[in-house]
C-alpha cells in the first residue's frame, strides 16, 4: 500500500523545525540571504536575463550549502565564475562602465561574496555591496513603490549589521527588528531637516548619461503598427490637474509630434535644428484664439524624448519644473518640443485655447513638404485621392468636401478598427488597407486619410500625441496612459488654416469616448479576462489607489525643488534666503533634531531592564542581611555564596529558588511562543522578592 504524502502543513512545520535546529551563523545567514534577494528583486526587470538568473542562481547556491551545513566551494570556483561574469558584461553591453553594466556587476558580486564570507570583515564588505544594491534601484525608479520597497530592504541590512555586531548569544529575530526601527526612527528627524532646509541647487548634482534605448512612449518615427504596439502599455505618461472646469473627454487632444515626410513606409518630422529651437526662430504663426482658456498643470514622467504635451492650442511654451537646463519652444506647427529629451519627472503650467486657428491662410511653397509622396507607390489610394479632387471640383466645392467625402468613405464602408490589426509589408501597405484588408489602428487610418489629400492636392500632415485619459477618483487627477497614444491628421484649408480630423472618430466613435479604460474596457487585451467583473474592478481600484499614492509622492518629494523649498521658507518668514541663511537655519534645526535624538538616548539608556531590576532588589534585600555582591555576580555564584551564610535555611531555600529562577529565566534558550509566559513569570518573581523575608539562623543548621 503507497504511504499519503505529507501534508503541506506538516512539510512546513518540519521546515521550521529544520530552521530552528539550524545553528546560528546558518539562520543569519539565510536571513542575509533573504534581504540580499528583496534588494535585487526590483532590478530583474532592468538587468540581462543571464545576470537576474546567475545571480539568483548564486544566492539559491550559498541558501542550500547553509541549510544543509555544507563548506563553501573554493575561492578558484569563485574567481572563474566571476571571469565569466566580467565577460557576460562585456558581451552584452560592451563595457563595464556606466549604469547597466555596473548594476549588472554588483549583482553578481553580491551572490559571489555570499558565498565567500567567511568571517566579520567579508561581511561588513557584503553590507556595502547591499546598501549599494539598494541605491542603484533608484537609479531605475524613483516611484512611492520602490522607495517603499528599499525601506524593507534596508531595514533588513541594518538588521544584519546590528547583528554582525551583537555579543555570542541567542538574541531572537523580533528584538533586533526592534533595535532596527528605534534606530531609523532617531534618524528620521535629521533626515527630514535635512531634507526640507538642505540647500537646493536649480540642476542635478550628478546625472547619468541617457540613452535613447531607454525611451518610452511616443517617437518622432511612425509607422504603421507603431502606435499600436503602445496599447499594451498601461504605464502612465503624464498627470493633468485642472485648474478649472474639465473639458470633454472627447475633446481632449494631447498634441505632441507633428509628422510631415513620408517615405512609403515611415512618417518622420521636419528636421529642425537645436540651434533653431533655442532661437525661436520657428515659431507659429497667425494663431487666433477665442473664448476663455484652459488652465491646468502637468506632471510628465521620464521619456528620454524631447516631446512636451499639450492641449490645442497652447499660449506659448511652457517653463520646465525638475529638468534643469532645458527650455522648450513652440514650432510652427504648435508642437511644443524640449531642448533636450525629458529624463526627469517634470512639472509645468500651462494654458490652452480649444476654440483657435492657425497657419498662413493663402497657398505657399512652405506647403511643398506637406504635399509630397513617394513616386510610384500605393497607385490605387493617388487613384482614389485624384477621384474625390475631380468630383469636389465638378461640384464646386473644395478641401472642406474632400475631407468630408474621405470621412464618409471610413464611416460608410467596412472598415474595422483593431487593436491587433497585424502587419502591413510592402511598399503598397495603404493600398492593402483601403481596398484588401480594411482593418486597422489609428495610424493606419491617419495616413491613409493624409494620402488620399495629398494625392487630391491638399496639404495634409499626422498629428501623434495622446487623446482622452481618465480621472482618478481619488485624488481626482486626470492620468493619461501610454494605452491613450493616439493618431490623428490635419489638413489645410484657404482662409482657415489647418483644421484637426480625425478618421479614427468616423469607424469606431466609442474609442473616442473609452479613452483611458483600459483595465475597464480592455480585459482581454491585458490578459484580465481570466478575472471575473468584481476582480477587474478590484484591480482598477487597487490601480486607481495605486496612482494617486505616486502622484503625491511625486508632488511632495520627487519635485520638492529649489521653488517648493523657497515657498516653504516664505512661509517661515524669509522672503529671500541666501546660502548663509540656509545653511545657518539647516544646521540650527538640525541641531535641535540631533538634541532630540540625544535625549530619546538618554531616556532609552534610563529604562532599566526588567531582569535587571529584579536581580537588583533581591541582591538589595540579600544586602540588608549581610550578603554583599555586585551587579556582575551571576545568580548562580550569589546563590552558592548563600548556601554557606548563616541565614535560616527556610529562608535560604526561598531565595536561591529566587536567584534560580532568575538564572534560568536569563540565560535558557528563547522560545517565542513562551515569551509572554516568561514575562508573567518575571512579574511573579518581582513580587516574590518583595515578600521575601531573611532570618538569621544557627551556624550549624547549613
Amino acid at each position: 500500500m503507497q504511504a499519503a504524502s505529507p501534508s503541506p502543513l506538516r512539510s512546513t512545520a518540519r521546515w521550521l523545525a529544520h530552521l530552528r535546529s539550524l545553528p546560528r551563523d546558518a539562520r543569519d545567514t539565510l536571513f542575509l540571504l533573504a534581504v540580499a534577494a528583496i534588494t535585487l528583486v526590483p532590478l530583474a526587470g532592468h538587468l540581462p536575463g543571464w545576470a537576474v538568473a546567475g545571480s539568483g542562481a548564486l544566492l539559491a547556491w550559498r541558501a542550500l550549502l547553509a541549510w544543509r551545513s555544507r563548506p563553501l566551494p573554493s575561492r578558484w570556483w569563485l574567481a572563474l565564475l566571476l571571469m565569466l561574469g566580467v565577460a557576460g558584461a562585456l558581451l552584452q553591453f560592451h563595457t563595464i562602465f556606466g549604469r547597466d553594466p555596473g548594476i549588472t556587476l554588483v549583482s553578481l558580486l553580491l551572490g559571489l561574496k555570499a558565498l565567500e564570507t567567511r568571517n566579520r570583515r567579508d561581511a561588513y564588505v557584503l553590507f556595502y555591496l547591499g546598501f549599494f544594491g539598494v541605491s542603484a534601484n533608484f537609479l531605475y525608479s524613483q516611484s512611492a513603490l520602490t522607495a517603499g520597497w528599499m525601506l524593507l530592504a534596508t531595514a533588513g541590512w541594518i538588521t544584519a549589521l546590528v547583528n554582525a555586531n551583537l555579543p555570542a548569544g541567542e538574541p531572537p529575530l523580533r528584538q533586533r527588528l526592534w533595535l532596527t526601527t528605534k534606530l531609523l526612527a532617531f534618524g528620521t528627524p535629521a533626515m527630514v531637516v535635512l531634507f526640507l532646509l538642505f540647500p537646493r541647487f536649480a540642476g542635478p548634482l550628478w546625472a547619468l548619461p541617457s540613452s535613447a534605448s531607454n525611451a518610452t512612449g511616443l517617437s518622432d518615427q511612425m509607422d504603421a503598427g507603431s502606435i499600436a504596439s503602445l496599447a499594451r502599455d498601461d504605464s502612465v505618461a503624464f498627470r493633468v490637474e485642472f485648474l478649472g472646469p474639465r473639458p470633454p473627454e472627447r475633446e481632449l487632444y494631447w498634441r505632441g509630434p507633428v509628422l510631415t515626410l513620408f517615405n512609403g513606409r515611415q512618417w518622420s518630422p521636419l528636421p529642425v535644428s537645436p540651434q533653431a529651437i533655442s532661437a525661436r526662430l520657428d515659431q507659429p504663426r497667425n494663431v487666433r484664439t477665442e473664448g476663455p482658456g484652459i488652465r491646468y498643470a502637468v506632471t510628465l514622467q521620464p521619456s528620454q524624448q524631447p516631446f512636451v504635451f499639450a492641449l490645442d492650442a497652447a499660449k506659448g511654451p511652457p517653463v520646465l519644473y525638475g529638468q534643469p537646463q532645458t527650455e522648450v519652444a513652440q514650432l510652427s506647427n504648435l508642437e511644443l518640443r524640449a531642448s533636450r529629451p525629458i529624463t526627469r519627472l517634470t512639472r509645468y503650467d500651462i494654458t490652452s485655447y480649444p476654440r483657435f486657428s492657425y497657419g498662413p491662410r493663402r497657398l505657399s511653397p512652405r506647403f511643398e513638404a506637406d504635399l509630397q509622396l513617394p513616386p510610384g507607390d500605393n497607385p490605387r489610394t493617388v487613384a482614389l485621392g485624384e477621384q474625390f479632387a475631380r468630383q469636389a471640383q465638378a461640384d464646386g466645392g473644395g478641401p472642406l468636401q474632400v475631407a468630408q467625402a474621405v470621412l464618409q468613405m471610413f464611416r460608410r464602408e467596412p472598415f474595422h478598427y483593431s487593436l491587433n490589426p497585424g502587419a502591413y509589408p510592402g511598399r503598397n501597405q495603404i493600398d492593402d488597407f483601403l481596398f484588401d484588408r480594411r482593418v486597422g489602428f489609428c495610424e493606419h487610418y491617419a495616413q491613409a486619410f493624409v494620402v488620399l489629400l495629398r494625392a487630391a492636392g491638399i496639404p495634409a500632415r499626422i498629428v501623434t500625441g495622446y487623446q482622452g485619459g481618465r480621472e482618478n477618483p481619488i485624488d481626482h487627477t486626470w492620468v493619461v496612459r501610454q494605452s491613450d497614444a493616439h493618431a490623428w491628421a490635419e489638413y489645410w484649408v484657404a482662409g482657415r488654416g489647418w483644421l484637426r480630423a480625425d478618421p479614427t472618430a468616423m469607424v469606431d466613435p466609442s474609442r473616442i469616448d473609452r479613452s483611458g479604460q483600459t483595465l475597464a474596457a480592455r480585459e482581454p487585451l491585458l490578459g484580465i479576462a481570466a478575472f471575473g467583473p468584481r476582480d477587474a474592478v478590484l484591480l482598477l481600484r487597487l490601480r486607481n489607489l495605486g496612482d494617486a499614492l505616486n502622484n503625491a509622492w511625486n508632488q511632495w518629494v520627487l519635485d520638492y525643488g529649489q521653488t517648493r523649498q523657497n515657498n516653504l521658507l516664505r512661509k517661515l518668514g524669509m522672503a529671500q534666503p541666501n546660502w548663509a541663511q540656509l545653511s545657518a537655519l539647516a544646521v540650527a534645526a538640525l541641531s535641535l533634531a540631533v538634541s532630540l535624538m540625544g535625549l530619546l538616548l538618554v531616556w532609552e539608556r534610563r529604562k532599566t531592564d526588567p531582569w535587571n531590576a529584579a536581580y537588583a532588589a533581591l541582591r538589595a534585600r540579600l544586602s540588608q542581611a549581610g550578603i554583599a555582591s555586585s551587579p556582575s555576580d551571576a545568580p548562580a555564584a550569589l546563590a552558592a555564596r548563600l548556601r554557606q551564610s548563616a541565614l535560616a535555611p527556610a529562608a535560604v531555600t526561598e531565595a536561591c529558588a529566587l536567584l534560580d529562577a532568575l538564572d534560568r529565566w536569563r540565560y535558557a534558550r528563547p522560545d517565542a511562543d513562551r515569551a509572554r509566559s516568561e514575562r508573567q513569570r518575571l512579574r511573579q518573581l518581582r513580587r516574590h522578592i518583595a515578600r521575601l523575608r531573611l532570618t538569621p539562623g544557627f551556624a550549624g543548621q547549613n
